[in-house]
């Protein structure tokens, strides 16, 4: 069965009843399965979601809450499929060197679990902070999304600089009022910022109190719209093409709660997007796989 058709399905039933961790981790038991199988044909888009559920599993194991009968065999589940999930990555990212290896030299920081280090808690979205209107179209393009993250990882070219800021980037990365996948490449270019310790993209010279508060109150505008976008799109019967969008933003940790959908091929086709065995996306994939692990560890946690 499709991994990404079990994860959104999973994804219902969590949201819309009492969670079991039981159904989350089947399904991820089974889209871990479906990564050993197709690793060495997937890359950076595919990978990295994988690499964030495993991250995500991680931090849940250090936090674990729950009790009962269940509980250590679910525990133990969870520190399988960590396993699992970084053996499998290592020769995944192996396959990607060979593969694609520009595109792999560019970002491969982020295929590090490290790099997706998680705090504890939640961020609450906030209604006030959702725009009035937004553009009618993206604010900018995969290629210009893929500049400015190369700048700040230091991979814009060969032994380059990290935390280069052009003005081109600045504008359009903090800009308000972008829609859609823009939304989620601004808060990633932020996600970046902080990780990297860029603190010379908001004037500071070091990543201090202060550039920490002005990443975290950007990160909650564009979060809170990025929550407004889903609720559109789950009062709207969740529409073919806006599905993987739907989970790319709720792959952040901000989750819905009482939507209903149904899994269909999304008309949106991303440009490194690949399709694989069973006419699965690599992307979408990436996506549920990465929000699933969001709902794992929000409900193994709390």
């Amino acid at each position: 069965m499709n991994p990404a058709l079990i994860a959104f399905a999973t994804l219902t039933f969590v949201s819309a009843n009492q969670p079991k961790l039981s159904d989350v981790l089947s399904a991820l038991e089974k889209a871990t399965s479906f990564f050993e199988s197709t690793y060495n044909h997937l890359d950076v888009d595919g990978v990295v979601g994988f690499r964030l559920l495993q991250a995500q599993l991680g931090h849940a194991m250090t936090k674990w809450s729950l009790s009962g009968p269940e509980a250590a065999s679910q525990f133990k589940k969870v520190d399988d499929l960590v396993r699992r999930l970084d053996f499998t990555s290592v020769k995944a990212i192996k396959a990607m060197k060979m593969n694609d290896s520009k595109y792999f030299n560019a970002f491969q920081q982020v295929l590090h679990v490290d790099f997706w280090t998680l705090k504890p808690g939640w961020m609450q979205t906030d209604t006030k902070l959702v725009y009035a209107g937004v553009s009618d179209s993206e604010c900018f393009d995969e290629d210009i999304s893929d500049r400015c993250m190369t700048q700040l990882l230091g991979t814009w070219e060969e032994n380059g600089l990290p935390c280069q800021d052009t003005d081109t980037c600045s504008s359009l990365m903090m800009a308000l009022n972008c829609a859609d996948y823009s939304l989620s490449h601004q808060l990633l270019y932020l996600i970046v910022a902080e990780h990297k310790r860029c603190s010379n993209i908001f004037g500071a010279r070091h990543m201090d109190s202060k550039s920490s508060l002005i990443i975290q109150h950007y990160k909650k505008i564009f979060c809170s719209n990025m929550m407004q976008r889903n609720l559109e799109i789950a009062n709207n019967d969740f529409p073919y093409f806006q599905q993987d969008l739907f989970l790319e933003n709720d792959k952040s940790g901000y989750l819905p709660r009482g939507e209903q959908n149904v899994f269909t091929k999304p008309k949106r086709v991303k440009r490194r997007e690949k399709h694989l065995q069973g006419g699965c996306s690599d992307h979408m994939t990436s996506v549920a796989v990465g929000a699933l692990g969001g709902y794992l560890r929000f409900y193994g946690t709390s």
